[in-house]
């Protein structure tokens, strides 16, 4: 474990859930499912996130003891059993597996119900990394939740009275929010909050309390947006937007996660689909934000590029004369979710990409 593999480790992307994780590998390292299960991941991970023999070989080992477990409540609600499923649950969820990946999650659902009758402690790192691994294999394959950001308590999250100024609705969306809905409005002026944060002099290397707090933060965010109807194009799109501004308003490990690339292709083909819309005609500038947010932070290949094309054709009629400089497009992104911290080196350098 102290290699650090090419994509981190699914379930754990959180520093405070690797923190805590850690602990639960230390204390188990005689624990032949889990000790499987992360050997599965940093091979899958060596592979460059393909399935090889090494793989294979370590699943099935993690899978067999998963099986003898489980007729033992004892042994099955260790937390020890609950981290080697989710590991597995995050390679299937890499692979684009929804059956194999709702399979393991339901046997997490199980295992929860269990704990709960008998009493059974889990940890505060446990139960973060099942929420974050039932989240994130919900976006990325479609599965069914079986937990949200209500289900544990150390998970729950209230606004700060203290501050009424950072839960606002930035001015951009204002002018829109007769398309956004009630929900949606309240959602985005938690990201405001979040990107206020990022952007103070809080944001940094805390104590577990404020890191934890800010976790809270963004899994209150996330789960409350996944599980919002879209009502129109529009819509959809600022809600994927929404969900990527608030992943990479976060640490490292999760802006170098799968999760923004994926969340960037999904923000593309609706952008695509919808492109010939007219209602973009009256909302240019929520275009520009669109655009760039998403282009900025979509890997370098077809998905990068298939936002530089559809910012080329946009220019040509609905974003003519809307801005020409780098100075006029700033002021213009700041108007939405923007962080100075953030966002400014990826967004520049998608700016200078895509105006060659």
């Amino acid at each position: 474990m102290s290699q650090e593999a090419a994509e981190p480790i699914f379930s754990v992307f959180d520093e405070l859930v690797l923190q805590n994780f850690r602990s639960i590998l230390r204390e188990r390292l005689d624990d032949h499912a889990l000790l499987s299960a992360v050997m599965l991941t940093f091979s899958f991970a060596s592979a460059a996130g393909s399935i090889n023999r090494e793989c294979l070989e370590y699943q099935g080992e993690a899978l067999t003891s998963i099986r003898q477990r489980m007729s033992s409540p004892d042994r099955a609600t260790m937390e020890s059993t609950l981290g080697a499923i989710l590991l597995l649950a995050g390679i299937e969820a890499r692979l684009g597996m929804p059956r194999q990946v709702q399979l393991h999650m339901g046997a997490i659902q199980q295992l929860l119900d269990v704990c709960g009758r008998k009493g059974v402690y889990l940890s505060d790192g446990i139960k973060r990394a099942i929420f974050w691994s039932d989240l994130n294999s919900s976006v990325m394959t479609g599965s069914s939740r079986i937990v949200d950001h209500k289900t544990f308590a150390e998970l729950q999250w209230r606004r700060d009275p203290l501050s009424p100024d950072f839960f606002i609705l930035p001015p951009g969306f204002q002018a829109q929010a007769h398309f956004l809905g009630e929900d949606f409005a309240e959602v985005l002026k938690d990201v405001f909050a979040l990107q206020c944060i990022r952007d103070s002099a809080l944001f940094g290397r805390e104590d577990v309390i404020s890191m934890a707090h800010i976790d809270n933060h963004q899994a209150s965010i996330q789960s409350k947006l996944v599980s919002l109807p879209n009502h129109s194009s529009i819509s959809e799109c600022c809600q994927l937007a929404a969900y990527l501004c608030s992943t990479m308003l976060r640490c490292k490990l999760w802006r170098t996660s799968t999760i923004p690339s994926h969340i960037s292709l999904q923000l593309l083909c609706k952008l695509q689909q919808a492109a010939d819309d007219i209602i973009w005609d009256d909302v240019p500038d929520l275009l520009v934000w669109l655009l760039h947010i998403g282009g900025a932070f979509a890997p370098t290949g077809s998905i990068r590029s298939g936002y530089v094309s559809l910012l080329h054709s946009n220019r040509c009629n609905r974003l003519r004369k809307l801005y020409t400089s780098w100075p006029e497009l700033r002021e213009i992104l700041e108007q939405f979710i923007w962080s100075e911290k953030a966002f400014m080196s990826q967004v520049t350098a998608f700016w200078e990409e895509s105006s060659v």
